[in-house]
């Protein structure tokens, strides 16, 4: 029988061990990331933590505690930082459990967990106006490069010019938005439900200066749930109106303006997870994202179907070559 090292669990643990405060702990795993990072919880005294594992040369730490310094100023709330070795890529954070979003809202109170999330929403674009200008730019050419990923793993046969030429429109659509503090990852699996009944939120580390609609739509049209189109555009219409009272939308802004934002922002991040969730498959051998592209793939068509001026974007899209 084969036995697997593991020489970074090793290593966390020798780490933990290594430490006054948490020695004599008990290490489980938690959970896996899509990323090179993971989760282990950390058992000790009655107590949990969270034990994040990112090798340094592949998922830095450090964004993640920079990034957690500012939401906490906003009042957001994100993990603690209990102890940390940039160096190694280890860090321990303040446990908020194991119930994410995804299950919270298929019970009682679920649009009353999407009003609280839309308003952590508006205190990142709100409350951090001049921190989100010192974040790496959501432009042209990382709004591009991840549309390429949806042609290179869906559509590898298809002319990259071309395909260039004819997602422009997202392109710009993209870019002509008024930018903010963008989480970039804002959806059910990144979200917890704190004992105060208050949404946790995780993951932020990748967060940019982007585009107003990026985390409403990521959020709504979130890649693991299922949302109706009417519901959709009716919590994206109150969000607008919040952005409108705090100044960073104007007055005259239509509904449909600001829709028509939604869905294109929307329909680029869909085409990059398609492509993201086929290269886990194709090229790192995971294959459970590939349960969820029927989903996001029908989001996207919802948009595609919806915009004429979308038509040439969606005859490619339906040659693409898709797994599930």
């Amino acid at each position: 029988m084969e036995v697997v090292v593991d020489s970074r669990r090793d290593e966390v643990l020798a780490w933990l061990e290594g430490m006054p405060n948490f020695a004599g702990g008990e290490l489980a795993i938690a959970s896996a990331d899509a990323s090179f990072r993971r989760y282990f919880r950390w058992m000790l005294k009655g107590q949990t933590y969270v034990v994040m594992d990112a090798p340094p040369d592949k998922e830095p730490c450090e964004p993640f505690v920079k990034i957690a310094e500012v939401l906490l100023r906003a009042r957001v709330r994100v993990p603690e930082i209990l102890a940390q070795d940039l160096d190694r890529g280890f860090l321990v954070l303040s446990d908020f459990g194991d119930i994410h979003y995804q299950e919270a809202i298929e019970g009682k109170g679920r649009d009353n967990l999407y009003e609280l999330a839309l308003g952590e929403i508006l205190k990142l674009q709100t409350g951090l106006r001049k921190e989100a200008k010192v974040l790496p730019d959501y432009n042209e050419e990382w709004v591009r490069m991840e549309l390429e990923i949806f042609r290179e793993w869906c559509l590898p046969d298809f002319s990259q010019d071309e395909y260039e030429k004819v997602t422009t429109l997202l392109v710009d659509t993209f870019l002509e938005q008024p930018k903010v503090f963008v989480h970039r990852d804002f959806h059910c699996r990144n979200l917890l439900v704190l004992p105060d009944g208050n949404p946790g939120v995780i993951d932020f580390q990748g967060a940019l200066h982007g585009p107003i609609t990026y985390d409403p739509v990521s959020l709504l049209r979130d890649c693991y749930v299922d949302n109706d189109e009417e519901w959709i555009a009716a919590k994206a219409l109150a969000h607008k109106s919040g952005l409108i009272k705090s100044g960073l939308l104007p007055d005259a802004l239509s509904d449909d303006a600001f829709l028509r934002w939604l869905d294109f922002t929307g329909l680029q991040r869909h085409l990059k997870c398609i492509g993201i969730f086929h290269r886990l498959k194709l090229r790192d051998g995971k294959g459970s994202y590939l349960a969820d592209v029927p989903r996001v793939l029908r989001y996207a068509k919802s948009v595609l179907y919806r915009w004429p001026e979308l038509e040439p974007l969606r005859s490619i899209v339906d040659q693409a070559k898709l797994l599930a």
